[in-house]
């Protein structure tokens, strides 16, 4: 069935949204071969980056309530006329049970109003509690759409946002800090040696180091997690999945070989080497 004109519009937004704002997603994303699945994930894709863009590029915490006022009238079955709430009502329709309660959409905004001010991190706990609100969240709105009624796939919606939000604090340690957020655990920075003043400046050093690569290896640790159950998904939405996971992981490679500079230099996986490792996975050849 063809769908509405206003709603074709409003799916080809979000997944241009999504494809401007995160190549790497888009690339993995659109290797779906369900049409509804693919513009359901960027559905998703596009609330999550309007909550994100409200306290991250303006600093505007009536509009993130004005989102969650949305979202309380969208569980009701009211729909405001903005392409996002039409895309993401069409995605529910087909893909969402009648009974959804839309937790991890809450969870993501409740994560989004931590990050509204100065942000400081102490304990690796803590800093798994923010993941799983603004990213294992993302995993787990997009599991009605990728994994319909298998429960078993739940403790892959966890590993998957731990993965890819460590990756992220680690690739925007600089970033962050200019924006008065510190989310490397001060723990961790006591241990090592390593010191906030050093953060300040931008100080690359032995400690600084270490203090990276055990966040990269906790990384590395949910990724290997997530890797063990994709086997759960079928063949075509495993291989988006595992395609996203392999990319989003080379950061912490790109990191490493960049010699650690994350204060000055936002690293990135370059569209080579996207296609690279998408094309090994099709000829199946082992990747480092």
């Amino acid at each position: 069935m063809t769908l509405p004109f206003l709603t074709q519009l409003a799916h080809a937004q979000c997944e241009r949204i999504t494809k401007f704002h995160s190549k790497s997603f888009y690339k993995a994303f659109s290797l779906l071969k369900d049409p509804h699945q693919r513009k359901g994930v960027f559905a998703v894709y596009a609330f999550c980056r309007h909550v994100d863009d409200v306290i991250d590029d303006h600093h505007d915490m009536k509009a993130l309530m004005e989102t969650k006022n949305h979202l309380d009238d969208f569980r009701q079955g009211k729909t405001t006329r903005h392409f996002r709430w039409r895309a993401l009502r069409d995605t529910a329709t087909r893909f969402f049970p009648e009974d959804y309660d839309y937790r991890p959409f809450y969870q993501m905004i409740e994560g989004q109003e931590f990050d509204a001010g100065a942000v400081r991190i102490f304990s690796v706990d803590q800093l798994l509690i923010y993941s799983d609100l603004v990213a294992s969240s993302v995993g787990h709105m997009l599991l009605p759409i990728l994994a319909p009624n298998q429960p078993k796939t739940i403790p892959f919606a966890n590993a998957l946002g731990r993965a890819f939000q460590i990756t992220n604090i680690l690739r925007d340690v600089g970033e962050d800090y200019r924006n008065k957020r510190i989310y490397l655990p001060a723990s961790l920075i006591s241990q090592y040696g390593y010191s906030e003043k050093e953060l300040s400046k931008g100080v690359i050093n032995p400690a600084f180091k270490k203090l990276i690569d055990h966040l990269a290896s906790l990384a590395e640790s949910y990724y290997q997690e997530a890797f063990t159950l994709l086997p759960l998904f079928q063949e075509d939405v495993r291989f988006s999945l595992e395609a996203s996971l392999r990319i989003y992981r080379e950061i912490l490679q790109v990191i490493k070989e960049s010699g650690y500079q994350v204060f000055t230099k936002k690293q990135y996986v370059s569209d080579k080497d996207k296609l690279r490792i998408v094309s090994e996975m099709k000829e199946r050849k082992p990747l480092r």
